[in-house]
């Protein structure tokens, strides 16, 4: 299944949020330093007038852009991987267990990819085995009584599996 997004933006509510919060901290920074270098300056001032006012707007624009962008590629390593977990979950209960969940090498939550899949590994495992033990079930001539080892082996794998 492959892997790589084309989009920046998965998670529109997220992602959007954060880059909103991230532009407000740096406009907010941005003008503190204005306003501090404007009350620090000296008698005359930070002299902001005709194309120093434009030149600082459009670097403040330019920053503003600058950190919107930043903010949307940085929580894409975050959504992505939220998005790339449901899918798998959701193959997996459909009945796919060879489902995995597979990060791009920068995306976060590489070590909880590597628990989860770990645990989908025991998981299809313990039903290889179930699948195993039923196939020797049907094996048996019709008429023959199925063994108390055979019962007691089914048992043992089923009783892996917490339901309630």
């Amino acid at each position: 299944m492959d892997n790589r997004r084309k989009t920046v933006v998965i998670n529109s509510r997220f992602q959007y949020q954060y880059a909103l919060l991230a532009a407000a901290v740096a406009v907010l920074l941005v003008n503190l330093t204005i306003i501090a270098h404007a009350l620090l300056a000296g008698p005359p001032g930070l002299l902001l007038g005709g194309w120093n006012i434009l030149l600082v707007a459009a670097l403040e624009v330019l920053l503003i852009g600058g950190v919107w962008w930043g903010s949307l590629v940085s929580s894409n390593r975050i959504a992505g991987p939220v998005f790339v977990l449901v899918r798998q979950a959701e193959a997996l209960a459909s009945g796919d267990f060879t489902a995995r969940i597979r990060l791009r090498k920068r995306d976060v939550f590489q070590p909880e990819a590597e628990a989860i899949n770990r645990s989908f590994d025991i998981l299809q495992l313990r039903l290889q085995r179930l699948k195993h033990l039923v196939g020797e079930l049907e094996k048996l001539p019709a008429g023959e009584s199925v063994g108390p080892e055979k019962i007691a082996q089914l048992k043992a794998e089923l009783d892996q599996f917490k339901t309630t």
